[in-house]
């Protein structure tokens, strides 16, 4: 399947060289699926929209290349690539990993500052329940970004975020109404068991929560064949 790029705005901002604004343009539009797979791009095409020069497009094609999400090949038009489930299983295995032990660690060091973390941003999903995707993708993100800041790894959160490419991109397809909120009452659920006193519990549910995603693929594979990798 071939889709043509649809409209990308200009730059708006300054900051970071320009191949890391066209880099997070891309990034952006591509797991929110407003790039959706099978979607041809070209450097000309991004480079006009964008109003930049082809380097930059270059490099961050090459970029977006190694994180999967582009298929650059010779004499052949640049495709956004399928999902990859095998990607998706691989990011919610690590996430899981990564992010229960930052909880954890996370309780130990600061509950105080965790708690009241998490019930700002659970307050910000309420209002954000009716919100655009990324609205409130972006702050079910800051949730979890949360639990690594306070674990004082901070650095663990930008690991996970580089694996968890194609699992965004399949949590922006699933992100009903019905879904937020699921998600809403999971990360209250994790808050409450904290506030107990009951860290296994918490880490539970954390997985738990983490590994929904998987419930979904049938839906969505069904809903979207063309966009999902089955190998």
């Amino acid at each position: 399947m071939t889709i043509h790029i649809p409209t990308l705005s200009p730059l708006k901002t300054s900051r970071g060289s320009a191949t890391e604004r066209v880099f997070d343009a891309l990034y952006i539009a591509v797991i929110s699926v407003k790039l959706p797979p099978g979607t041809k791009v070209s450097e000309v095409d991004v480079a006009r929209q964008l109003d930049v020069s082809r380097q930059p497009v270059r490099d961050a094609f090459f970029r977006l290349s190694n994180l999967g999400f582009l298929s650059i090949r010779a004499q052949r038009p640049t495709l956004i690539t399928q999902i990859s489930l095998r990607a998706i299983h691989d990011a919610v295995f690590t996430r899981t990993a990564l992010e229960v032990e930052c909880l954890r660690e996370a309780v130990v060091k600061n509950k105080a500052h965790l708690v009241e973390g998490m019930r700002a941003n659970i307050a910000d999903q309420e209002l954000a329940l009716l919100a655009d995707t990324a609205a409130f993708h972006a702050i079910d993100e800051a949730f979890h970004e949360l639990i690594c800041a306070v674990s004082g790894h901070d650095h663990i959160w930008p690991l996970i975020r580089e694996q968890k490419g194609h699992l965004d991109r399949l949590r922006f397809l699933s992100l009903s109404q019905e879904r937020r909120q699921h998600v809403i009452a999971e990360h209250r659920k994790i808050l409450e068991a904290i506030l107990k006193g009951d860290t296994a519990q918490a880490e539970k549910l954390l997985r738990e929560h983490i590994s929904a995603i998987k419930d979904i693929l049938p839906t969505i594979v069904e809903r979207y064949p063309d966009y999902c990798e089955i190998a």
